[in-house]
């Protein structure tokens, strides 16, 4: 009974270690949203292509919340694609001064007739207004998902979206057969989802 004991406590213990162990070797194996990975645009040249990460907080993390927040995600790191390629900037400075003179009259009225009073006012001002614009647009074919990681103990998703010549290539022979809106499977859970993973092969 007493070595059935000590070999049980061993048990709990393995258990309890491979419970810290198993989400750190689970987030080690992401390429693009590890913990080391930066935010913004990443340049593979060997590969010619193109990776956009970006993290978002989960305000609520329930499997809408989760999804919200991967649209927000998708979208922003696409979008960080496009300014990529081409973005206007603009920056407007603009000053103006003003001059004002007005006249205020008073008119009063007694038994003994009337009399008026005027008052002669000038205001002056001067504004400064400064506006910096970006504006970005642009019709990339090919941009996937090609990782997503969702942290629950940081209540933080992130998103990769790839670019590459051979998606690009790859979008445009298949565009009169294929017609998908981009848009990932929801999560059905109804309780609170725990961190995931997922990430699609090497070759894109």
């Amino acid at each position: 009974m007493h070595k059935f004991s000590k070999l049980k406590n061993k048990v709990s213990f393995v258990t309890l270690l491979s419970i810290f162990i198993v989400p750190e070797a689970f987030s080690s194996d992401l390429k693009y949203c590890s913990d080391s990975s930066p935010d913004g645009i990443t340049l593979e040249n060997d590969k010619k292509r193109l990776i956009s990460v970006y993290r978002q907080v989960v305000s609520f993390p329930d499997a809408k919340g989760i999804r919200k927040a991967r649209v927000i995600a998708q979208e922003r790191s696409k979008g960080e694609i496009v300014r990529f390629f081409s973005q206007n900037q603009k920056s407007i400075r603009s000053v103006g001064e003003v001059d004002t003179d007005k006249t205020q009259s008073t008119r009063l009225v007694d038994q003994s007739g009337s009399s008026m009073n005027s008052m002669f006012t000038r205001e002056q001002s001067e504004t400064l207004t400064e506006m910096d614009t970006s504006i970005a647009s642009g019709n990339l074919s090919g941009i996937r998902q090609i990782e997503e990681y969702y942290d629950k103990s940081n209540e933080t998703i992130c998103v990769a979206m790839g670019f590459s010549a051979k998606s690009a290539q790859s979008a445009k022979d298949a565009q009169n057969w294929m017609n998908g809106d981009g848009t990932n499977e929801q999560l059905e859970n109804k309780n609170t989802p725990t961190s995931h993973k997922r990430s699609i092969g090497d070759d894109w």
